[in-house]
């Protein structure tokens, strides 16, 4: 079993704009997501969540300085990879 000491929390103000802007980078519409029911106000703030208890914060920010907006594929480092995937897998869906 593998041990990982606990850290503190991000501060909550800052991981919401870094989801905002991961969501952004990637092409994932949390705002349209919202709006059509595919993800909830609990929803997005466990995203919110997520990413205050994710240890690749500094990474993060350096690779998303790196990316065109839209055109990145979504970091498997990102605690909230699997949301951001299927909001852009139900986009897909709904642009045929």
């Amino acid at each position: 079993m593998t041990v990982q000491n606990p850290h503190p929390m991000g501060e909550e103000k800052r991981h919401y704009w870094l989801a905002k802007r991961m969501a952004t980078c990637t092409g994932a519409d949390l705002q349209a997501a919202l709006d059509a029911g595919e993800i909830d106000h609990a929803d997005w703030a466990a995203v919110v969540t997520r990413c205050r208890g994710c240890n690749w914060v500094e990474g993060c920010e350096a690779w998303m300085a790196e990316q065109e907006r839209g055109a990145a594929d979504v970091p498997q480092a990102c605690p909230n990879a699997a949301v951001f995937e299927t909001v852009l897998a139900a986009q897909a869906d709904g642009s045929d």
